[in-house]
């Protein structure tokens, strides 16, 4: 399997190797034998700490090496209170949050400042271990998961205030970007907005995953985003109404 920006022979100036996987919380949420379980499914290097400050922080986090963070649930004040320090910990990788309560990933995914902090993925520890290493996976390869319960939630809170009895409600000028969109594309990308899989996606539009993987390619470089996170938060910010509508072909 290859993971992306790791090599295994090259360790930063701290004696870290380059790519790693770090889990930042207690051993009563994150095992040696959850440690050893990822190192031997993708033959990666991982660490768990305390806490975040056990972790340098890169000179230049845009071009630091690439690094996994997950943090628990129970470090959520910590993050929110130095976002930034964990983003310049994470260098040019990818952070996510562990958590075992959807009110806890609800209240951060409400909180985080998406375009000051970049974005982050989410990582349920409450689900089989099928599930958790495929979402896994997808941070491995720069793809942050969002679960579809917060996805509705951005939907619910985008949606039109009602109209009063016999008023007409006017007809929002589409999105120019979202309307580079085919049709097919729109579909994807709504399936992505939901928090499913590319396997998921391709049985419920009768498409194979490869063609799912070009939408989606086609879909990113459209409206100018680098993962499904975004493009599911550009989804629910220009075409709301969108959400229930979409029909498969």
């Amino acid at each position: 399997m290859s993971i992306p920006f790791r090599d295994n022979a090259a360790q930063n100036q701290f004696g870290f190797d380059e790519f790693s996987v770090n889990f930042i919380g207690k051993e009563l949420f994150y095992s040696d034998q959850t440690l050893t379980g990822v190192e031997t499914e993708f033959g990666v290097t991982t660490h768990r700490y305390d806490s975040i400050s056990a972790l340098p922080t890169y000179g230049d986090p845009t071009t630091g090496p690439g690094r996994i963070v997950i943090v628990d649930q129970m470090i959520l004040e910590d993050l929110l209170a130095r976002p930034r320090h964990y983003r310049d910990c994470v260098g040019s990788g990818s952070l996510a949050y562990a958590y075992r309560k959807e009110e806890s990933a609800r209240f951060l995914f409400e909180q985080w400042d998406r375009t000051r902090h970049g974005d982050i993925g989410f990582l349920p520890m409450n689900v089989g271990p099928d599930v958790w290493r495929a979402i896994l996976r997808l941070l491995l390869h720069e793809e942050l998961y969002l679960p579809g319960f917060l996805a509705d939630s951005v939907s619910n809170l985008q949606s039109p205030p009602k109209q009063h009895a016999g008023s007409r409600p006017a007809a929002p000028e589409p999105h120019p970007l979202y309307s580079k969109l085919t049709r097919r594309e729109k579909q994807v990308l709504q399936q992505v907005s939901k928090g499913h899989s590319n396997k998921i996606i391709a049985a419920n539009l009768g498409i194979t995953e490869h063609t799912v993987k070009l939408h989606m390619h086609n879909v990113a470089g459209k409206i100018g985003v680098s993962n499904r996170t975004a493009a599911a938060q550009f989804f629910f910010e220009v075409a709301p109404d969108e959400a229930h509508e979409l029909a498969s072909d």
